[in-house]
This record gives structure tokens, sequence and C-alpha cells, in this order.
């Protein structure tokens, strides 16, 4: 059975100057316009990946993002987490790499519906089933869709909810500009782990900061 660890456990190994926790596991990136650097970094990042548990790599122009995934079977991060986001920083530290957190964020969308709603959802992004409401992308590069009643007795009746799950301080940042941006808190129950805050026009987001903190 695999063991999870919190974000107390995984910032006692991992620098919180690199990564970002989020609900869909362990973020970092680094920065890296040169394809052969990235390359390399890639595969020094591979090869440092525990039996059964690696990252997911995504290069592209502007750098190298790595995470480290959340287990739908185990219920969280795995305990091998820790100890591969220290190594994978060292790897970065020694190619001359430098952490930018300042984009990592994880979103997910939510549609106002019932269970049966799931199969039309699923038929028409061709995403795969990971639990009774949730949906993914099979590759791992779209927002997750899950059901849920979205007008369920709010005073901001929407049409759409996004979930956005980013670091506390960028939350709290964020949060800031909405509400310059006219947008307004309608829920602030479940601080510090989320907000919800509801544009102009009533559609919701939830800014989640939960697995970020200790």
């Amino acid at each position: 059975m695999t063991t999870v660890i919190g974000a107390s456990e995984f910032y006692a190994v991992a620098s919180a100057d690199e990564w970002r926790l989020t609900f869909e596991g362990a973020l970092a990136h680094y920065p890296c316009p040169d394809a052969r650097a990235r390359l390399e970094f890639a595969a020094r990042v591979v090869e440092l990946s525990p039996e059964g548990y690696g990252p997911d790599l995504e290069l592209r122009a502007a750098g190298v993002t790595v995470r480290l995934a959340s287990s739908w079977d185990a219920g969280g991060l795995p305990e091998a987490a820790a100890a591969l986001a220290a190594s994978v920083s060292e790897v970065a530290g020694r190619l001359g790499l430098t952490a930018d957190v300042s984009h990592l964020q994880s979103i997910q969308i939510a549609i106002d519906g019932g269970m049966g709603s799931v199969p039309f959802w699923q038929a028409v992004t061709g995403y795969d089933q990971v639990a009774d409401a949730d949906i993914i992308d099979p590759l791992g590069r779209g927002p997750g869709v899950w059901n849920q009643a979205v007008n369920d007795g709010r005073d901001a009746p929407a049409r759409i909810h996004v979930d956005l799950s980013t670091s506390a301080a960028e939350v709290a940042r964020r949060i800031e500009a909405a509400v310059r941006a006219g947008g307004r808190v309608v829920d602030d129950s479940h601080a510090p782990h989320w907000f919800t805050l509801a544009d102009p026009s009533g559609n919701l987001v939830d800014l989640a900061a939960w697995p970020d903190l200790p």
C-alpha cells in the first residue's frame, strides 16, 4: 500500500522555493530556452525516477515543467515524491537552471449537472473516468472536468464554475486583483483552504490553496 504524505512532510524534504503543491500533485517549472539543455535536464530527471513512480515532464520553448502526480488510487501524494522533488532540484542546480513558481497552478472545470451528465462529457472530451463524477485528460494536458450542483442555493447564480489551485501566497494576490477587476468574494467560510469568488456576471471560481498549507 502506498504511503501518502501531506504538505508539511513534503516541504520538510523538498524546496518551498521551487515546488508548489496543487490538487494534481507537486509542480516545478524551470525556464530554459535552449532545446538541447531542456532535453539534457529531462533525461537526467528521468534517470532519478524510483521504480513505479516517475515524473510527468512537459518540454516547451519556454522551459521544462515537472509534475509529481498525486495518486487517485492512493488518495494523495506518494511518499516518494518528496525525495524525488529534492533530487530534481539538485539536478536543476547542477545544470544552472533556476525555478520559477509564479505561474504554477492547476485548473479544473465544474459542470452544473448530475451523474447523468458524466457519460456525455466523457464522450465529447474523450477523457477517462477516474471517479464517480470526475473525468481527466488521459494525456494529462487539459483541465479536469467534474460534475456538481453549481447553483445549489448560492446567492451568485453561475453558468460556469472553475476550480483553480495554486500557492497560498498567490491565492491572496489573485483575490486582491480579482476584486479590483470587479469581482467579489462570495464565500470565505472555508478559508484559508479555499475562497469562492464571483465575476461581475455571477460565474464562480474557487481559489484553493489547501494542498500548499503545511
